[in-house]
């Protein structure tokens, strides 16, 4: 995160505290959002490594910042390639129409893509740590991975849109109308610190969502008491997403 250490870490707390109550939330209502309750911890540990980067390079040892760039890199770089398509495949109800089964088609293929480009990647850094390069510009930090021959394999996208392709497809085409607002939440935060707020805000919101949909679900006396008739849950829970 730009602006300092001292931010990052306080983001990581705020995070990894939040992230943890929603473990325990997903643990005891609906194991399959497990990984969305994990997105927030990995944030903040994510936020914590750029922490010690910015205490390296105001200390003026950029060389001793890189194994913590390398941290950072691990989610940034291989974590979070696959580990967005296999949260959303893994709460997207495919089985019921067409559209559904497309989703998990695609969202598969994603993960499948994420998982082979994030390891092969990754594993070239940790191989070639004397290959990053890790600066500050205007208050925040740069990192320059460069290689040091070219090849001749020409594709027709760039590595950055496939990154990105990789990652919000599954996110923009969820069924889930929370995901997707998390999504608009991530975008935002490249713009102000308040996205952060926002993306955290969102996740735990999905989460309750859920809670609350199971809830009912569970306990059909309490819905009836509540003027909520039986038939009428499922259309509830389909306005959520």
């Amino acid at each position: 995160m730009c602006f300092s250490a001292s931010v990052s870490y306080s983001a990581a707390a705020v995070l990894v505290g939040a992230g943890v109550y929603a473990l325990q939330q997903a643990r005891r209502l609906d194991r399959p959002y497990l990984m969305w309750a994990l997105v927030p911890v990995f944030f903040g540990l994510q936020q914590a490594f750029e922490g010690r980067v910015w205490q390296e390079l105001d200390a003026g040892d950029a060389r001793a910042a890189v194994p913590f760039a390398l941290g950072f890199h691990f989610f940034s770089h291989f974590l979070w390639l696959w580990w967005f398509p296999l949260s959303s495949y893994l709460v997207e109800p495919g089985q019921t129409s067409k559209l559904g089964k497309l989703r998990k088609r695609v969202f598969g293929g994603c993960i499948i893509f994420g998982a082979f480009a994030g390891t092969l990647v990754f594993s070239v850094m940790l191989s070639h740590p004397e290959w990053m390069a890790v600066g500050m510009r205007v208050h925040s930090i740069t990192y320059d991975f460069s290689v040091p021959y070219r090849s001749s394999i020409h594709l027709p996208v760039t590595p950055a849109a496939l990154y990105a392709l990789t990652i919000l497809v599954p996110l923009l085409f969820s069924s889930h109308r929370l995901i997707r607002l998390w999504l608009a939440g991530c975008i935002v935060q490249f713009v102000d610190i308040g996205g952060l707020w926002l993306c955290l805000h969102l996740c735990l919101v999905l989460l309750r969502c859920r809670a609350l949909a199971l809830s009912r679900l569970h306990d059909p006396p309490s819905c009836c008491s509540r003027g909520i008739k039986g038939g009428s849950i499922a259309s509830h829970w389909q306005g959520m997403k």
